[in-house]
């Protein structure tokens, strides 16, 4: 889960800074890339969803509040 983490947040990065530069340059192909950097930040928002939800659990396994 860390592993997709990271590469969806490097091609957030990666394809907005690109995107920016290819508005300039090409725009269809900036559109393109766009939509990837979406897509990757829609990863992203997922994974860390998923992440918190985890945690909810191992919190919730672990509460000794109700002794």
């Amino acid at each position: 889960m860390e592993k997709l983490k990271y590469i969806s947040m490097l091609s957030a990065v990666v394809t907005q800074i690109v995107g920016i530069i290819f508005l300039f340059i090409n725009i269809k192909i900036a559109i393109g890339l766009f939509f990837v950097y979406f897509l990757s930040l829609l990863v992203l928002v997922i994974t860390f969803i998923k992440i918190r939800i985890d945690e909810k659990k191992e919190d919730d396994k672990n509460d000794y509040r109700d002794y």
